[in-house]
């Protein structure tokens, strides 16, 4: 908890830093969900939401509990495992289609790259949805300072 009351442009430089720290993290996120391992997508999630988390707290000095409750935490894991879970079925998917168009077609040698484009779209779903649940976090801890500072 913050022992002083902040200004707007100390706020706003926390944000800035909290965002990039989100930045970074999603990006570990895309990684994992490029990788072909199965699973591999879900527990690094879970993982890394649970730091970033934390570490936008930290950031902002708040404790969890001047952020959100319990519910709400159980929120975010769940959205975390259906991200995790969507963005590999959105690449299996792309897969599936990009076969059967290439099928269709005479370009045999395009074959190939199918499984890199699902992958990277798989990749590309996991890193939006990492990035939009922390930026909402970074939102309710600025919320949760904006308020203590207020009051």
């Amino acid at each position: 908890m913050s022992a002083y009351p902040m200004t707007d442009a100390q706020i706003s430089e926390k944000e800035r830093e909290a965002r990039e720290l989100v930045k970074r993290k999603a990006r570990f996120s895309s990684i994992a969900a490029a990788l072909p391992i199965p699973f591999l997508d879900i527990g690094t999630d879970m993982k890394l939401m649970n730091d970033i988390t934390g570490e936008i707290e930290e950031i902002f000095e708040l404790d969890h509990k001047q952020v959100s409750g319990m519910p709400d935490d159980m929120m975010n894991r769940a959205a975390v495992m259906a991200t995790s879970m969507g963005s590999e079925f959105v690449g299996r998917q792309t897969t599936k289609f990009l076969i059967k168009r290439v099928v269709k077609g005479s370009s045999r040698r395009a074959f190939r790259f199918v499984p890199i484009i699902g992958q990277a779209v798989g990749a590309f779903v996991s890193y939006m949805m990492m990035k939009k649940l922390g930026n909402d976090h970074i939102q309710k801890c600025t919320a949760a300072l904006r308020q203590q500072t207020l009051v």
